[in-house]
């Protein structure tokens, strides 16, 4: 019981999805600059992961407007990487544009709670919008611990 109420306690504020703003589901690619690795007898070779097909969700904070949650779901990070987590990116700015910036975020995955060997740095990105003003598409950039990593992706029609 005790665990359970630390890993409450330590949660992100939960986002809620706000009509006629660019919440919504997204699916997308994430790119992990150096993430993956082989070895081969003594040489290490290094190389981009990609994971295709991930799903994430923008919501936004319920105590302040400009601010929003980015969970990427089934998320991995390399071909090392055993099992895949739900990431959330808390309280991530956005502007009146579109533009979102974040520093030094901790992330927390999934009923792992916080994650600060993998601290957000130098997070900037995009909400595009199309030309009747809804949300279409999402960019990311930043550092997470030490790897460059990014997230493109297009809002779809959520099913559920």
């Amino acid at each position: 019981m005790l665990a359970a109420m630390l890993l409450i306690s330590c949660a992100p504020g939960s986002g809620e999805f706000v009509p006629d703003s660019p919440t919504g589901s997204i699916i997308g690619t994430v790119v992990v600059t150096d993430g993956s690795y082989d070895v081969n007898g003594k040489d290490t070779t290094f190389y981009d992961y990609v994971g295709n097909n991930i799903k994430a969700e923008l919501t936004r904070l319920k105590d302040d407007t400009t601010k929003y949650n980015i969970v990427l779901y089934k998320v991995c990070f390399s071909n090392h990487m055993p099992v895949t987590i739900d990431m959330t990116i808390p309280g991530v700015q956005m502007d009146a544009r579109g533009n979102l910036t974040g520093d030094n975020i901790v992330p927390y995955a999934g009923l792992f709670g916080e994650y600060p060997r993998y601290t957000i740095r130098n997070l900037t990105g995009k909400v595009v919008f199309d030309a009747t003003g809804k949300a279409g598409a999402l960019t990311l950039d930043m550092l997470c611990g030490k790897y460059p990593t990014s997230y493109e992706g297009m809002y779809v029609k959520d099913n559920s």
